[in-house]
């Protein structure tokens, strides 16, 4: 199995598991936290392998880095508030 399919196994399975918290009306800040560090990695994995941005140095990769962490944090103060 290479590399590629590996990254979207793990894309698939947090997106189930973020699906199934949502089916089964799951909410607490301890499972709205593990969602939004989930989408998180989801994102990096995006950006580092399908983006291609993982060999990239410099500002180009670090843009969506910054851009991803800023809205996952407005969507959680905005949770929290």
């Amino acid at each position: 199995m290479d590399k590629f399919t590996k990254i979207w196994l793990i894309l698939v399975s947090l997106t189930i598991f973020a699906f199934l918290i949502g089916w089964f009306r799951v909410s607490s800040y301890l499972i709205i936290g593990i969602l939004l560090i989930s989408t998180f990695i989801k994102g990096e994995l995006v950006i580092e392998y399908f983006m291609g941005l993982g060999e990239i140095k410099g500002k180009f990769r670090y843009i969506p880095t910054v851009w991803l962490a800023t809205i996952i944090s407005i969507i959680a103060a905005g949770y929290y508030l």
